[in-house]
């Protein structure tokens, strides 16, 4: 059965800053029926975000029974990730109504016998999606023997567009004819492909082995592997989960992302490509063989003359995977070996 979700928002629907919110409406669009946003009830997600079609905004659930959700997803922007008393009655409201929970925040729902209780009366799931749901994995440093070509594509700050990159460059590389394809890590992505886990909540040293054990199941059926990273080196709250992908990863190139918000940001991002070659040079030298912008913040013009100021600095494709066309960094994964 195709899923019909209701996304329920923890904070006021924004362009940029609702990053999942946003991520999920531009790549799993047809599965978004609705969103609940007291703050922009009334509007269309386009009107709010510029883009997202006419996916309604309502203040409550019941206002969407009518489309028939099958899926309410809760917490997944939450960064404290406990449950909060006042989502009780529409939670056992979705529950009764057989609406299955897709669960974001840290705190599993499932244990809640509440909950539980109710999910099993009515016959409907609570998906926790933080949970591995996964034996723990440890790192065998098995990657060196992986034959297909594997890109990270890491951030060097939040809301850098990781995944815009790795879903825009997968679906290139796909019309070009190559085989490729990707490991997600965060929630987005889990949601997007239905599939994966989310590396932040990981056990720290579990990361490395979780990435690795996904590349060696896909080796040998693909010619490349993107890995969508997760935090950046220089987040004291992710530093471990870039890390961890990384080392788990041992990537033959990496293609660097960063959110901007002036155009004369070209310094600040040269720095990061700087800081992720010197680590990159002391665990397997693999380059930085191009950077992506996140350049929502800016005018149109402003975007290009920054990529333009960039690209001459680093002489690296410089792209904006939402503005700008892919071709450059085509050729740079092409010209990716083997490490």
């Amino acid at each position: 059965m195709k899923r019909r979700i209701i996304i329920h928002t923890d904070k006021t629907l924004k362009p940029v800053d609702s990053k999942i919110e946003c991520e999920l409406v531009r790549y799993l669009n047809n599965e978004i029926i609705g969103i609940i946003d007291s703050s922009n009830a009334g509007r269309t997600v386009e009107e709010v975000l510029g883009f997202g079609g006419d996916i309604p905004i309502a203040s409550t659930l019941d206002e969407f029974l009518t489309l028939k959700p099958n899926y309410l997803l809760i917490g997944a922007s939450s960064f404290v990730g406990t449950f909060p008393m006042e989502w009780y009655p529409m939670i056992i409201k979705a529950l009764q109504m057989r609406i299955h929970i897709l669960n974001g925040l840290h705190q599993p729902l499932s244990a809640l016998a509440e909950f539980d209780l109710l999910a099993k009366k009515y016959k409907a799931k609570i998906v926790d999606l933080r949970e591995s749901g996964e034996k723990p994995v440890k790192f065998r440093n098995l990657t060196k023997n992986i034959q297909a070509k594997k890109i990270l594509i890491t951030g060097s700050r939040e809301n850098s567009g990781e995944l815009a990159t790795t879903l825009e460059l997968l679906a290139m590389v796909h019309k070009k004819g190559i085989s490729a394809d990707w490991i997600p890590t965060g929630l987005s992505s889990r949601l997007i492909k239905g599939k994966g886990f989310i590396t932040e909540s990981l056990i720290g040293d579990l990361i490395s082995g979780y990435i690795e054990a996904d590349l060696v199941e896909r080796d040998q059926k693909f010619e490349y592997l993107f890995v969508e990273g997760q935090g950046s080196i220089t987040d004291p709250v992710r530093a471990s989960v870039a890390i961890g992908i990384l080392h788990g990863t041992k990537p033959d190139a990496v293609i660097l992302c960063q959110k901007v918000e002036s155009v004369n940001d070209t310094r600040s991002i040269v720095d990061a490509v700087s800081n992720y070659q010197h680590l990159l040079d002391q665990i397997n030298g693999a380059p930085v063989v191009g950077v992506s912008l996140n350049t929502a913040l800016l005018s149109e013009n402003n975007a290009m003359e920054l990529i333009k100021n960039v690209s001459e600095r680093l002489r690296v494709p410089v792209i904006d995977p939402l503005r700008t066309e892919m071709d450059s960094f085509f050729e740079a994964v092409k010209r990716v070996e083997k490490r």
